[in-house]
């Protein structure tokens, strides 16, 4: 029973008392409510022009944010910089790489080729040795050698007649 009652007393707390949460700041950087005054002027207001009036520590939190964010466009320009630089010569590197595996096998198939090459006009000039001129003497005295057989055999059938 007392569970029961203190959990319907905290049901109705929570149902019907506004509850106020933030998510954030309503200024982003809260720089006007912690560092300084802005005073807004109207013309006539014992100034002579219309404008904002800045106190020295709203003056100065806006020096310093504006040398802020041009030293933290510096720092991320160099950061991404030498980010892009490393990308790229990562890129180049394996570009590199494969070029010098591709030359290399190249080489290799050249030298691989023109070994071969040699080795056959090497073998070539071996087998060019001609014998064209024993094959002509060959032949006169085969001619010769028919010619008289076959005047002999001429000779011995005139005369078996």
């Amino acid at each position: 029973m007392k569970y029961k009652l203190l959990s319907l007393l905290l049901s109705f707390f929570i149902a019907c008392l506004p509850l106020q949460v933030y998510a954030g700041q309503q200024d982003p950087d809260d720089s006007l409510n912690v560092n300084g005054n802005l005073l807004y002027i109207g013309k006539g207001e014992k100034t002579p022009y219309a404008g904002i009036l800045f106190d020295i520590p709203a003056a100065t939190k806006l020096k310093i944010d504006k040398q802020f964010m041009l030293l933290k466009f510096d720092l991320e320009k160099d950061f991404l910089k030498k980010k892009l630089n490393a990308e790229h010569s990562l890129v180049l590197s394996k570009l590199q790489l494969k070029y010098d595996t591709l030359q290399s096998r190249t080489d290799s198939l050249l030298k691989i080729k023109t070994e071969e090459i040699n080795r056959l006009q090497a073998l070539v000039k071996k087998d060019t040795i001609s014998y064209s001129h024993w094959w002509f003497v060959g032949g006169i005295i085969a001619g010769c050698l028919l010619s008289l057989g076959v005047y002999y055999a001429a000779v011995e059938v005139s005369k078996d007649q």
